[in-house]
């Protein structure tokens, strides 16, 4: 059997494959020792995700950091770890002027990241001027979020053509909605002020912003404006092609299986599939609950069609579950779940509170967050919640859950 790094990386994919994830990351972790960046960069994923093993972020770090340059998806993971506090001293200033950095340079990729961000900061001016960069340089995702915005005239701007005629040859779900909005030119505007624009992202602009009480007893929070609406176009696309059946955690192995009160697709947004947009949005779901950041779990995106829900459910790990205690250990209690609306069904698909006769639908960019233990840090049964049956549409949830400790080494 070749022990090049080349072949043990090909050797990882197939354990991964018949899911034996603790001999993939052994065999990714050999493949590293040689300075490969690919193995590097596959052995950083796993430690990042606890991928057949346990977490250890600040390695993580440490390892991608060691290649940063040597890939787009190196950069992009580099990033991710800087923003996400896994290296020590570092943080989401650093990641931002790295970002700005490879935005200046003409990277399109970057420079959208940058507008979307500068969108989340309410600086909508220079946002719109970087998403006008990037989608002149070819990058889908720009003008799909100028279309949101009404910008997107096709007569007037090559690339907007370009991506309404991609809409229109997607099976994309939002294709419809965005090819109806009514559109004008880009306003002009004076080349992006890149000095301006990394202080500005260097900023903390993650509180969510307005906000009202629904459910006193388990501080139940809305947020009419969590999110921009061409960010949660994005949180949803990035996703789509990610969507599988959802799962759950057997109480009594710790291990995913189907679960047959949950009818929906859902997918998790592992550090490898992320850019500084989704951790921002960590970052904000995490300020709605009142946590820090370094105690999220990782975005998910839920989808629910017609005639899909989720029956009346707990979030938070039941104490005297086996398969709870490893979980537990590993970052305490899901101290608070967030949710924002990406899209809204047509007609039912709300999220209710029984024991309240409350229930959530949210429009796009709308915001939820609730508290799953007490005062005393305990399981709050009246936490009990449901995502009730898509009637017409679909629907289509970010979601957050927060943790007690820090989940940077376990």
């Amino acid at each position: 059997m070749s022990d090049t790094p080349e072949a043990q990386i090909e050797q990882a994919q197939a354990a991964f494959a018949r899911g034996d994830a603790k001999a993939a990351r052994t065999l990714l972790h050999a493949a590293s020792k040689s300075g490969n960046p690919d193995a590097v960069y596959a052995y950083a994923v796993a430690l990042a995700y606890g991928q057949g093993g346990p977490i250890d972020r600040p390695e993580a770090a440490a390892l991608i950091a060691r290649i940063y340059g040597s890939s787009p998806a190196a950069n992009r993971l580099h990033r991710v770890a800087l923003a996400s506090l896994w290296a020590e001293g570092k943080d989401w200033r650093d990641a931002a002027a790295e970002l700005v950095k490879d935005a200046r340079a003409g990277q399109p990729a970057e420079t959208r990241e940058a507008g979307l961000l500068c969108l989340m900061a309410g600086e909508d001016t220079a946002g719109r001027a970087l998403l006008s960069l990037a989608a002149s340089a070819g990058d889908p995702a720009a003008g799909m979020a100028l279309m949101r915005m009404g910008y997107a005239n096709r007569n007037a701007h090559k690339w907007a053509a370009a991506t309404a005629d991609g809409l229109q040859r997607s099976k994309h779900p939002l294709a419809q909605e965005l090819l109806a909005i009514p559109q004008i030119s880009l306003p002009s505007s004076d080349p992006p002020d890149w000095s301006l624009i990394k202080e500005q992202l260097a900023t903390d602009f993650f509180a969510a912003g307005p906000a009202d009480t629904l459910i006193e007893d388990i501080s139940a929070t809305r947020y009419k404006a969590a999110l921009p609406l061409p960010v949660c176009d994005y949180i949803l696309t990035t996703g789509l092609r990610a969507l599988r059946p959802s799962m759950i955690v057997d109480p009594d192995t710790g291990e995913q299986k189907a679960n047959p009160h949950r009818q929906s697709l859902s997918m998790t947004f592992a550090p490898n599939l992320q850019d500084l947009v989704h951790v921002a949005v960590e970052h904000r779901m995490a300020a709605m609950a009142g946590l820090p950041p370094e105690n999220t779990e990782r975005l998910n995106l839920l989808f629910y069609r017609p005639g899909e829900h989720y029956k009346p459910h707990v979030d938070y790990f039941a104490p005297d579950d086996p398969g709870s205690t490893g979980e537990l250990n590993r970052a305490g209690q899901r101290a608070a779940t967030s949710l924002i609306c990406l899209h809204a069904a047509s007609q039912g698909g709300a999220t209710r509170f029984p024991r309240f006769d409350t229930a959530w639908t949210g429009t796009i960019g709308e915001g939820l967050s609730f508290q799953n233990t007490d005062e005393n840090g305990k399981p709050n049964p009246l936490t009990l919640h449901q995502g009730e049956p898509v009637l017409a549409g679909w629907k289509a949830l970010a979601s957050l859950w927060i943790r007690e400790r820090d989940l940077g080494v376990n």
